[in-house]
């Protein structure tokens, strides 16, 4: 046998090691991905697609590295419709498997995209649907690398998958390096995260010493979007516990119990008959590990049952049931975790106990490892918290003329110990407004508190506080507004919230309009001939208590005795049994005039109580409301509307009609909508958008467009938004992070600061255009620990995002204008000029990168973006910050031109 030469091992090896390192990696399923391939001067395997109408051309030039990339540039975009876009694609190249997780990895870089959006997704071709994968992305005339993860919904083969790049404007796009690979699954971080390391008891404030920091309310029961106790539901009892002086007393009852509502398809009022106060925070523990939960309970009777909950990081919840009785009595539950994160929760069911009202008292909860509970140890010997008495950390101008802050602890050791920390506090721009060392002295075995000394002093605003005192530390949420009086303001919101408590505090910030969807007509007319309101009554009535408006939509042309719908006849019947129970109300009546006489008794049913009715949701291209897709036209839908707007009108004149497509001011629909006199049956014309993160400005030529549109085709009308997404969250309880569907998931922003500029800045773009309200979408509660930023301007407990103190200015100094007067564009700044009662107000800041210094003349007065004036005197440096003026409208013009 001929003997290898040293050399030829070395080789041998190193393309072994190198063989192994690529059987190693996963496989590419992109064909050609870094473009090098080139065929009559394009990428192989890649093609442009879209319309006939669209001007696009792909080609393959230098990279970003020495390399190829592909060149896609559109230079005209035809007329919007769905294939309406310039599209770099692979077809019949990528398949994935049902359940597999997948990263999709690239680089980009674009130039005169409208907005610098660019979506792609994973489609199957046959039928045309989404697979996992559907991401929107801002790209910069700067290389930078985008990476999504995603899980298959269904197995897509090869051969009907297009992978698929899109903008829809003109523009150019370059691509390289595109990687989609299998990879493992992706198991979101969760936050805030407690450590267990080195403690025995994982719970801060276990005994309720602190009062109730760290601790809200989680409940089991099923329910509809957005059903979550969203605060603690229980009061502290300072009759003494199992430990310590205080104990958590959480009473349900038909007249005490918090009510949930909902206005969607199942409407719905339902007391809460369950309540555990969970804690706040992710445990991080190990999974495989035994751990036990322990707490001490008492209830008002024998025999209340009561729940311990472990909630796991995915969803999965872990409960035992037990009994109270009238003393003192301590229950646990071991269990093995089998996921790195989890919380729990302990309090009363009534549905278990089969009563109507019942008491129970908590105290002494314990998470610690091991399968038997031991004695009962508070987390650290000496606790502290930072906490507000203000609910939900809102404190109203001028009553409160600064934010005051409560320093509380507890000392479970046997001798008197004093609490060092330090408390600091940062205003909406993450400028420092409070830098306080702190001491409290607490007696052994005992608690005590001091109030913090206050800060920010008549500055209005958003404000951040943290305390931090050894191993004990918290973070606080909090705002100062100048309360919105009753009247006509920007905003409103998408579906009321579903507990009171929120409503009412959306007033205090101007957020005072709510769109209603609880008087369809499968629920007020389930029978022909017979109405019944009290369902949607209840949804009304709850807001107008508290000195709402409402918008009464009704979204859906048929009730089920009167649809057109045949399932029988239906060639592609929906595959989800919701939209299965859905699609009969969406197709048009047997006989207009049952929908006419459903709008006219609904209308007289509300008439003096509802100012606005709005006439089908998102009709023709979604499928609730006559769509598109089973063979209805624009006239169809002009034809309800008129009908609806007549049978409105003959009731109650004064009664406005709110109707439209349900789209931005670009799409095809609207034109369509427009150009076929769809203008002559509404007093309001409706928007929806949902985009990705964007300059508010690059939205003006496109509701400059649209109203010039409605001027030539006899308009124009005002602009209600009413769904709009805008979503941050600065402090997310799970990374990556997630908000709803997926078209509100395109619409996250980087920081709360970010969407809340925004949205002021969106206001006087789109104000200037015609639009005088906006509602953002959608008013709902996440769990706690989880997902909740389509709520939009509250974090759990009702504490506040930026965005919510930006929307009290807002109303205040913009209010609902008289008049738009001009626009003014300077070296990169945006001032928007108009006309309220007889003053002037502006809406003015400069695109990134953009500064502009302003001496503010006298008769003039600015205002930050949180209502705060500025200094008389000093000048003014305007940046992407949007600040307002108030003056003599000439003056603005003058001092902005």
């Amino acid at each position: 046998m001929k003997r290898l030469s040293a050399l030829t091992w070395i080789l041998c090896g190193l393309l072994w090691v190198t063989l192994s390192a690529y059987a190693a990696s996963p496989a590419n399923l992109v064909a050609n991905p870094s473009f090098e391939q080139e065929l009559n001067g394009a990428p192989a395997a890649w093609a442009a697609a879209g319309s006939p109408d669209v001007r696009q051309q792909l080609r393959t030039e230098a990279g970003r590295d020495g390399g190829r990339c592909t060149r896609l540039e559109c230079s005209v975009m035809g007329q919007d419709s769905p294939s309406a876009h310039a599209m770099v694609c692979q077809v019949g190249q990528v398949g994935v498997r049902q359940g597999q997780w997948y990263r999709l990895t690239f680089w980009a870089r674009g130039e005169r995209i409208r907005n610098g959006t660019v979506s792609v997704a994973l489609t199957c071709t046959s039928p045309w649907q989404n697979v996992g994968l559907d991401e929107s992305l801002q790209v910069t005339p700067e290389w930078e690398r985008f990476e999504f993860a995603f899980r298959a919904k269904e197995s897509l083969p090869a051969k009907t998958s297009r992978l698929q790049f899109w903008f829809k404007s003109t523009g150019t796009l370059w691509l390289d390096d595109v990687e989609l690979v299998e990879t493992a699954e992706v198991r979101p971080q969760r936050f805030p995260q407690i450590a267990t390391d080195h403690v025995k008891n994982f719970v801060p404030n276990a005994s309720f010493e602190c009062g109730t920091a760290n601790w809200g309310s989680w409940h089991r029961e099923p329910g509809g979007w957005g059903n979550h106790l969203y605060r603690l539901e229980g009061e502290i009892d300072t009759t003494g516990g199992a430990h310590g002086k205080q104990c958590l007393k959480i009473a349900l009852s038909p007249e005490r119990a918090p009510v949930y509502y909902f206005d969607y398809f199942e409407t719905s009022r339902r007391p809460v008959r369950q309540a555990l106060a969970a804690n706040q925070g992710w445990f991080k523990v190990q999974p495989g590990e035994k751990l036990t939960l322990s707490a001490f309970l008492r209830a008002d009777a024998e025999r209340v049952a009561a729940q311990l909950a472990v909630i796991a990081s995915d969803g999965r919840v872990l409960t035992r049931e037990v009994r109270a009785e009238t003393q003192w009595r301590r229950f646990e539950y071991t269990f093995t975790p089998t996921q790195p994160f989890c919380f729990i929760a302990v309090g009363l069911d009534l549905d278990a106990s089969q009563r109507d009202a019942a008491t129970l008292w908590v105290d002494a909860v314990q998470l610690e490892r091991g399968e038997h509970a031991t004695e009962f140890t508070p987390r650290e010997p000496v606790e502290s918290f930072i906490t507000t008495e203000a609910p939900g950390n809102i404190f109203s101008a001028p009553a409160a003329p600064a934010l005051q802050f409560t320093l509380r602890a507890f000392n479970n050791a046997a001798s008197a110990q004093t609490v060092a920390g330090n408390f600091t506090a940062t205003d909406f721009f993450d400028q420092p407004v409070a830098n306080q060392p702190l001491t409290l002295a607490v007696p052994a075995q005992s608690g005590a508190q001091r109030a913090v000394p206050p800060i920010a002093a008549e500055r209005l605003g958003f404000f951040r506080a943290t305390w931090l005192a050894g191993n004990s530390s918290n973070r606080v949420r909090a705002a100062r507004i100048q309360p919105v009086a009753r009247q006509e303001t920007p905003v409103g919101m998408n579906h009321a919230y579903p507990w009171q408590f929120l409503v009412q505090r959306s007033h205090l910030a101007g957020i005072n309009t709510w769109r209603d969807w609880s008087a369809k007509w499968h629920v007020v007319e389930p029978v022909k001939g017979q109405f019944d309101f009290r369902a949607p009554d209840e949804q009304v009535q709850r807001v107008l208590d508290v000195q709402g408006n409402v918008v009464l939509l009704l979204p859906f042309p048929s009730s089920r005795w009167a649809s057109t719908y045949q399932a029988d006849q239906d060639r592609e019947p929906p595959k989800d049994a919701y939209t299965r129970l859905r699609l009969p109300l969406a197709f048009a009546p047997r006989d207009l005039n049952d929908f006419s006489n459903y709008v006219a008794t609904t209308t007289r049913h509300y008439q003096g109580r509802v100012k606005a009715i709005h006439i089908l949701n998102e009709p023709l291209f979604t499928s609730y409301s006559l769509p598109a897709t089973k063979g209805y036209k624009i006239e169809d839908y002009v034809r309800h509307l008129e009908v609806a707007y007549r049978a409105v009108k003959a009731v109650s004149p004064a009664c406005q009609v709110v109707g439209g497509i349900g789209l931005g001011p670009s799409a095809d629909w609207n034109r369509q909508f427009v150009t076929h006199g769809g203008l002559r049956w509404v007093d309001i014309f409706d928007m929806h958008l949902y985009t990705p993160p964007a300059p508010a400005e690059s939205h003006d030529e496109e509701f400059a467009a649209f109203e010039q549109l409605m001027r030539a085709n006899g308009g124009p009308r005002p602009v209600w938004m009413t769904e709009m997404g805008c979503y941050a969250d600065d402090d997310p309880p799970a990374v990556p992070q997630t908000v709803g569907d997926s078209a509100m998931n395109r619409c996250k922003w980087k920081t709360e600061r970010a969407a809340a500029e925004y949205l002021v800045k969106f206001t006087a773009v789109t104000f200037a255009h015609g639009m005088r309200k906006i509602f953002l979408h959608a008013g709902t509660c996440g769990e706690i620990n989880g997902p909740d930023a389509g709520g939009v301007f509250f974090e759990y407990g009702g504490a506040p995002r930026k965005m919510y103190p930006a929307m009290a200015p807002l109303s205040q100094l913009l209010g609902t204008p008289d008049a738009f007067v001009e626009k003014l564009t300077t070296g990169g700044c945006w001032c928007y000029v108009f006309q309220r009662q007889a003053s002037g107000v502006a809406i003015a800041w400069c695109e990134q990168g953009k500064e502009k210094l302003i001496q503010l003349p006298a008769g003039i007065t600015a205002y930050d973006i949180m209502g705060n004036a500025h200094p008389t005197g000093t000048p003014l440096r305007l940046d992407t910050a949007p600040i307002y003026l108030l003056g003599r409208t000439e003056a603005i013009q003058a001092l902005m031109r």
